[in-house]
């Protein structure tokens, strides 16, 4: 019983410091706009720096353990890390052409990428466990399933984003190219049941 207040706690007191964290890269990002100091070292940015390590690391790699995943937690800190860095201090120039903002933009969705299938993945291990909760134990516990079903619906919404970058972007598109997902997950599916 101690034990389990114990753990309570503990995980209480780093969601709250996980939570303390995002407020103050929100803060500094979006308040105080800690991006516009061109100074590598100044003291704002440095916080920064270390909040974009932190805040990820204490929310995301518990939930890697939770899952079973050794990789997932690297992947989530480093994701995230990433697109806060772009975001608050690499963003585009909006006075400049979008032919001129092409790297950054690139860069910036590679790393919105990584984001998505930090937040995905989860949300796939859980909606696929309930789904298959009747199922054999090793269709119910897949974690595969669940990081290919991420990894493919990032790249539904990054494509989606990428074409509203060049202006192509209709609902037409949009729809053959989850048909595509879709179909390609069914296959995927189909192929490992054959088997």
């Amino acid at each position: 019983m101690g034990t389990a207040i114990k753990h309570k706690r503990t995980v209480a007191l780093v969601a709250a410091f996980a939570g303390l964290c995002w407020a103050g890269l929100v803060g500094l990002v979006f308040l105080l706009n800690a991006g516009d100091y061109r100074d590598f070292w100044f003291p704002a940015r440095i916080i920064v720096y270390v909040l974009l390590l932190i805040a990820p690391a204490l929310t995301f790699m518990p939930l890697g353990r939770v899952l079973g995943l050794a990789f997932y937690g690297y992947w989530s800190v480093i994701g995230w890390a990433g697109f806060g860095f772009v975001f608050a201090f690499l963003t585009p120039d909006l006075a400049r052409s979008r032919n001129e903002n092409l790297g950054s933009l690139i860069l910036l969705l590679i790393c919105f990428f990584a984001v998505l299938v930090s937040l995905l993945l989860p949300l796939c291990y859980v909606a696929g466990a309930s789904l298959f909760a009747k199922a054999y134990r090793p269709a119910r516990y897949d974690i595969s399933r669940a990081t290919r079903e991420a990894v493919l619906l990032s790249l539904y919404i990054l494509l989606l984003a990428f074409m509203q970058l060049l202006g192509s972007l209709t609902w037409v598109y949009a729809f053959i190219l989850l048909l595509i997902v879709i179909v390609i997950e069914l296959l995927v599916l189909s192929r490992s049941r054959i088997r």
